[in-house]
């Protein structure tokens, strides 16, 4: 009979204690589903008569404590009860409110560890917590300790973090933290970088970006006042290339050596491929070797220079014949990072357009 009603105690709980009164399983599945629908009526009776028949019921334990008017005596009996078992969700979605109440960032990160290990699924209930926790600097030593140690949820929590923008300070010291410890998706990396870029923490997302990627001598960081040939790298935008790829418009980069290949179909218009990079030391030339077809088109294709942080325009020019030469005379002082972006359109009454941009230099001029 005991065996009998174990096997029903999940589906049908309360027929299953009506039969075996001594399966206390049983009645904790009563109770859980009063909890669960919220019904009328203290649960108190009940949870005793559990308890009476498993003592080491830790869901019990913790429908018992949600029962107590008396807060200290209910923290209690969940600390108590967590003792037993740090499986069960009911005790320890408690746990982490009371860790929470506290500003105990250590435990209440350990009992988020806790859950997602075990239920994964519930990454969309707990991340808000964890997200919430995150904005306060004094959980960050608890962070970088948890992340350190790669739970299975480190990297998407990472990402869903870096949606909220009141968090990315602590984030990027988060992620500082983390080198060194764990391996960090590429993707993760890239999401907290863009949302750095696009909450105008440039100068944050380049200190980020210097300890993820060594700079190459043609990388956004090469010397300011020297030759440098921007290479046409894509694995970290936006400080690698990001390239348009949507049907009737597209850009990728191949070929040996390495250049840019684009087609815009007709009646299309966009960027099709833009990166942001050191401001170059002005003055400066900036020079484009490309072939388009038709060439009739040439000037539908545009070279712009953007001051990423406001925004400015420095140029907006046409392509010419190859090589195409653009002079910069001036950049503003509040503008070390420049956003540079190729703007191509293939007008609805012209055939499509379609080319490459083999290289672009940065030509530096004696001052």
């Amino acid at each position: 009979m005991q065996a009998f009603t174990n096997v029903l105690a999940n589906d049908q709980p309360a027929l299953a204690a009506s039969v075996s009164p001594l399966n206390g399983f049983a009645l904790e599945r009563v109770a859980l589903n009063r909890l669960k629908n919220q019904e009328d009526g203290s649960l108190t009776p009940l949870v005793k008569k559990v308890l009476a028949k498993e003592p080491m019921s830790p869901a019990a334990w913790a429908i018992l404590a949600l029962a107590q008017q008396d807060g200290a005596k209910k923290d209690a009996i969940l600390l108590a009860a967590s003792k037993l078992n740090r499986r069960t969700l009911l005790l320890q979605s408690n746990l982490l409110l009371l860790y929470a109440s506290r500003d105990d960032f250590f435990n209440s990160i350990g009992v988020l560890n806790q859950i997602l290990s075990v239920y994964p699924e519930q990454k969309g209930t707990m991340f808000p917590i964890l997200i919430q926790a995150l904005k306060d600097e004094r959980s960050i030593p608890e962070f970088v300790q948890a992340l350190g140690k790669s739970p299975s949820w480190s990297d998407s929590f990472l990402r869903a973090a870096s949606a909220d923008s009141d968090t990315l300070p602590n984030l990027t010291q988060v992620r500082m933290g983390l080198f060194d410890k764990v391996a960090v998706e590429r993707d993760t990396d890239k999401a907290i970088i863009g949302a750095l870029v696009k909450a105008g923490r440039i100068e944050t997302a380049v200190a980020l970006y210097r300890r993820i990627s060594a700079p190459s001598a043609g990388g956004p960081f090469g010397s300011a006042g020297k030759f440098q040939e921007v290479d046409w790298s894509t694995t970290m935008p936006p400080f690698d290339w990001q390239l348009k790829d949507d049907p009737g418009m597209r850009a990728q980069v191949g070929g040996k050596p390495e250049r840019l290949d684009f087609f815009v179909k007709s009646g299309k218009a966009d960027t099709i491929a833009e990166r942001l990079i050191v401001s170059p030391r002005a003055p400066f030339d900036l020079k484009i070797v490309h072939d388009m077809i038709p060439v009739a088109q040439l000037n539908d294709v545009e070279i712009r220079l953007q001051c990423a942080k406001s925004k400015e325009t420095l140029v907006k020019l046409s392509f010419s014949k190859s090589p195409s030469s653009y002079s910069v005379a001036n950049i503003p002082e509040n503008c070390g990072i420049i956003n540079i972006s190729i703007f191509a359109r293939a007008w609805s009454d012209k055939p499509d357009l379609e080319g490459e941009v083999r290289s672009i230099t940065i030509l530096p001029k004696p001052i």
